[in-house]
């Protein structure tokens, strides 16, 4: 206010007046005080319950992709290698480069290895005991992954503990426990993505403090608090709190946050003794001036009142604007400031929630599909998470080491992802993705065609009307394992596309080492074919699913005629030449995709057929006994003729659970044997009683001109 007004001021206006004047700008100024205060702590209640929740969300992304990581070690070769030869400071050595490479130590977890008796081996850092529950480790070394969450030793620690397998053996040789605990550390990471102080808390007969973002007196305070009724200081908070609580096994712990809204009150106070003094303001002002003072401040509240209700209902894209130059207009400016703040932590907010959704749709991908389906999955959802036109992923041919194009998508002319038949590849520096592999660097291109990186290639017509393009290799450390292109995204990428999507690139590509890892661990590296614990884990889920739906499951057994006598005779290397050569002959003959063909032994196959009755598993045994029967095999120059015994067995018609079919395709496999070999046997409840094992007749090479006439 002027004070040059205050010379215009008439003295002579009654004082009943006066007091009517002044009730009204008293009574404004205490309602509308309260009525900010009221709302904006409401505001920041509602946003306190939203971080907590956001905050419970990162901490278990945070537990996750620790757990993620130690599947990664558990799956690593050298450590298989070592823990199964007992080497323990070369396992040592191997568990601290991962521990390096995989930045445990920002979480200070603890890696520690049991042998297949429960017995402790080694520990990456070492401890004085330890960490890993031994329920946990007797689980994992009967296959089963747990994980688990506790209090010990004043910390809330969280473990899991891993089979460690090695393709030679069936059974667990070592578990892999990982162990790590709710640090300050931890709280601050949590505390800087969701914007606000971190307290996580054991819940016993009183709150404990195990981690914190704040220091101890000011943690103890809002403990103290929180037990009360939840708001810090009294009337007037300095936090305001909330939390969400969670099971562990020895009891519950909080995690709780905190909004610091001290300056909030600052400024309500301000506020508050701008209407105070204004009100006394108008105690000495004239009449008409008390009176057109009162009606203008009345006015610039409500208006105030008004915009702070917008703020709350989060209508946060209108500007808070007053025109004056006096307190009001200062807090109506510093209320704008709020808004603009506010807008952005929720934009923050609203992006982190975002980057989660993606994470799960692609961890549910990664955990329910594999192969190429999965590659599938996650092309169609990073596409649409970045609203590109179009997309495609390659990955590193090991064969050749050139970028092979696995899968394309382009929403408006296909309805799911396709699979690329055609041989479509790129050398290392060729073209956009190929320089992206080379060099391991994303490329954000929004005028490809002018790029002299750029290489065409017709796949439908996708280079043609290419407008821009994002390409992202996806690596795990420094191993480049293919490169994932977006294509057509309206008005350009932008680097928040790159970064969204690099995050996403990152967690494919650890999916897709992990199913490299995995497919290695289950499958016979001679023939390619699947080893025998994972057929029986098969064999065993097909016959529940054929339990539940009703629907038979045949197996094929067989194996390769006269072959102990073959490889005596041969030699082992002319052995392994003829298991690989009738090995790769199985995939011709059985559904692709379907059928699960596995190595049983030696030179003994097995093949399992869902949704296949009797009949049809005997037809396909036939077709593949004619396949080996009718193949050439040359040996160094030599011609040898083989061929293979089968037996088929159905279930449930014919046995009961998988040992049981497993036999009865074993009775009708020597049942062939018994008719002379190179035939094919069905099962019946006949042949246990004639069926006996045919002694191994002598084989001899035939030279090529004496195989001529057989085969013709």
């Amino acid at each position: 206010m002027q004070i040059s007004l205050l010379n215009s001021i008439r003295f002579r206006l009654p004082a009943l007046f006066l007091l009517a004047a002044l009730l009204p700008a008293l009574l404004s100024a205490f309602w509308s005080s309260q009525l900010l205060q009221s709302q904006i702590e409401n505001f920041f209640t509602l946003r306190a319950r939203e971080t907590s929740i956001v905050a419970d969300n990162i901490f278990e992304e945070f537990s996750q992709e620790i757990l993620l990581k130690s599947q990664v070690i558990a799956q690593t070769q050298a450590i298989q290698e070592r823990a199964l030869k007992r080497d323990y400071l070369d396992l040592i050595n191997q568990l601290s480069t991962l521990y390096q490479d995989l930045n445990l130590q920002l979480y200070d977890a603890v890696l520690e290895v049991y042998d297949d008796k429960g017995k402790f081996m080694v520990a990456e850092p070492l401890q004085g005991q330890r960490l890993t529950p031994l329920d946990q480790v007797q689980s994992a070394l009967k296959g089963d992954f747990k994980s688990s969450r506790r209090f010990a030793q004043g910390h809330l620690l969280i473990s899991a503990a891993l089979p460690l397998y090695h393709p030679s053996k069936s059974q667990p040789i070592a578990v892999l426990g990982l162990t790590f605990r709710a640090s300050n550390k931890l709280a601050d990471a949590i505390g800087k993505i969701a914007g606000s102080e971190v307290l996580i808390l054991s819940k016993e007969e009183h709150l404990e403090v195990l981690a914190t973002t704040l220091d101890e007196t000011t943690s103890l305070n809002l403990v103290e608090q929180y037990e009360k009724g939840g708001l810090v200081s009294g009337k007037r908070p300095t936090y305001i709190l909330a939390s969400q609580t969670r099971p562990a096994r020895n009891g519950e712990y909080v995690l709780m946050v905190a909004l610091n809204i001290s300056e909030m009150n600052k400024v309500i106070g301000s506020v508050r003794n701008i209407l105070l003094l204004m009100a006394g303001g108008a105690i000495v002002l004239a009449l008409f001036l008390a009176l057109g003072l009162s009606r203008n401040l009345l006015q610039k509240i409500m208006l105030l009142s008004q915009m702070a209700r917008k703020v709350e209902a989060r209508e946060l894209d209108s500007p808070v604007y007053l025109n004056s130059k006096d307190e009001l207009g200062r807090l109506a400016q510093t209320l704008d400031s709020m808004r603009i703040e506010i807008r952005q932590a929720l934009l923050e907010k609203e992006g982190m929630i975002a980057k989660l959704t993606i994470r799960d749709e692609i961890n549910q991908a990664i955990i329910s599909r594999s192969g190429n389906d999965l590659l599938l999955q996650v092309l169609m959802i990073i596409i649409h998470s970045v609203q590109a036109e179009q997309g495609s992923i390659m990955l590193v041919d090991p064969s050749s080491g050139q970028l092979l194009l696995k899968v394309v998508y382009n929403p408006s002319l296909d309805s799911s992802p396709v699979k690329v038949h055609e041989r479509i590849s790129f050398a290392f520096g060729e073209g956009i993705a190929g320089h992206v592999a080379a060099s391991g660097e994303a490329v954000l291109c929004n005028e490809p065609l002018q790029d002299p990186r750029f290489k065409p290639y017709h796949f439908q017509s996708m280079d043609q009307g290419l407008k821009n393009v994002l390409c992202l290799p996806l690596k795990v450390d420094q191993n480049v394992l293919g490169v994932i292109s977006l294509d057509n995204k309206p008005g350009g990428f932008l680097q928040a596309d790159l970064v969204q999507v690099q995050d996403s690139a990152n967690q494919v590509a650890i999916a897709i080492k992990n199913a490299e890892l995995y497919e290695l661990s289950i499958t016979d590296g001679m023939t390619g074919l699947y080893i025998r614990r994972y057929f029986q884990d098969m064999l065993e889920q097909e016959l529940k699913r054929s339990q539940r739906f009703q629907m038979p499951t045949s197996l094929i057994m067989f194996d390769i005629d006269f072959f102990k006598r073959f490889n005596d005779t041969y030699g082992h290397l002319a052995g392994d030449f003829v298991i690989k050569k009738v090995a790769s002959l199985v995939g011709g003959s059985i559904r692709d995709g379907v059928d699960t063909p596995a190595r049983y032994g030696g030179e003994e196959f097995a093949v399992i057929m869902p949704d296949t009755d009797l009949s049809g598993a005997l037809h396909v045994a036939e077709r593949l006994r004619e396949s080996v029967e009718n193949s050439e095999f040359i040996y160094e120059q030599q011609l040898f003729k083989v061929t293979i015994s089968v037996g088929c067995a159905e279930f449930p018609r014919q046995a009961e659970n998988r040992d049981d079919l497993i036999e009865k395709a074993d009775i009708a496999l020597y049942a062939s044997k018994h008719k002379g070999r190179n035939c094919a046997t069905a099962y019946s409840p006949e042949l246990e009683a004639d069926v006996t094992v045919v002694p191994i007749a002598s084989v001899e090479p035939v030279s090529p001109e004496q195989a001529e006439p057989e085969k013709n």
